[in-house]
């Protein structure tokens, strides 16, 4: 559930019995999520840092691990507050059957265990004490597996496309950038005919480089690759003739009118459905693995029936 959504945030102002839900919502997006995360359902301070600042590692030398020490002190103040003003007792803070806690935690995918990229058994979770999700349960089918590729390299090619296991041929190449519980999503509204997917090589287009850059020059250096799949991408829908005022690019604001979506590195695919059902979004583009000279592989996702979002 998205608590910076008004709709969503209505909802559970209007659930008289979650306390704890109207608690959350006095909470901006961001801070609920983590406190839930975090005191919801145990997930160590180390990995909240990871999933904050996104799988680039962020901005360097930037103290992520104070800043969200300092989101998780501001949102348990914010419930204290809301404490306080409703002469509520933090007992009433119900965080095992709190529909909001639960509806977190269901985006997160926190209790959801993945099959084994070999033995196919769901031993996996979701959130990964250690870093980006598991492919395999063990060292054991780590190895195993490998020795599998070796001896018979066809094999390879027939587990690209295996959707009960989060794979499909669009994602080769791309597996370990694309999370594990986005690959499931995407595959899932795929079947369910919300969306179709494509797989695209973007081109470097110096010819329109002074109609991209106005959208680009400020918010990366000159060198790096998310600067240079941003330009790929937008040439791409600029030779299609739509104009850069239609096109929703990986972090900014979300203006109205936008119609088409730019994402990098997987970081805001999540937000996909609402933008297509609540924004009439028409495309969306993510680049899940950015380089400065491989081949940009993207992901071009259209929704084909946005009511079964």
């Amino acid at each position: 559930m998205n608590l910076w959504d008004p709709t969503a945030r209505a909802a559970i102002q209007h659930g008289d019995q979650d306390v704890l839900g109207l608690a959350l919502a006095k909470l901006k997006k961001t801070e609920a999520e983590l406190v839930v995360l975090r005191y919801g359902f145990s997930v160590p301070v180390a990995v909240l840092v990871r999933m904050y600042r996104g799988p680039t590692g962020g901005i360097p030398d930037y103290d992520y691990l104070g800043h969200v020490h300092g989101l998780l002190a501001g949102a348990v103040d914010g419930l204290a507050e809301y404490l306080r003003e409703g002469d509520l007792a933090p007992e009433d803070l119900d965080w095992q059957s709190s529909a909001a806690v639960r509806n977190i935690g269901a985006r997160f995918r926190v209790d959801q265990l993945l099959p084994c990229a070999h033995c196919r058994q769901r031993k996996i979770s979701v959130i990964n004490p250690r870093g980006r999700p598991r492919e395999y349960c063990s060292a054991a089918c780590k190895q195993a597996a490998y020795r599998e590729r070796r001896s018979n390299p066809s094999a390879v090619a027939a587990a690209s496309n295996d959707p009960e296991h989060g794979r499909i041929p669009c994602f080769a190449g791309m597996e370990r950038r694309i999370p594990v519980d986005v690959r499931f999503n995407l595959i899932e509204l795929q079947q369910r005919g919300a969306i179709s997917i494509d797989r695209l090589t973007l081109q470097d287009d110096p010819s329109l480089e002074a109609c991209v850059d106005d959208l680009c020059w400020r918010r990366w250096s000159p060198g790096s690759p998310l600067r240079r799949a941003a330009r790929a991408a937008l040439s791409h829908l600029v030779r299609r003739g739509v104009t850069p005022d239609q096109v929703w690019l990986h972090g900014s604001a979300w203006p109205d009118g936008t119609s088409h979506s730019i994402g990098l590195e997987c970081r805001y695919i999540r937000d996909m459905p609402w933008y297509f059902n609540e924004r009439g979004g028409t495309e969306w583009l993510e680049i899940p693995r950015p380089s400065r000279n491989a081949p940009l592989l993207a992901l071009h996702i259209r929704p084909t029936d946005p009511t079964t979002f």
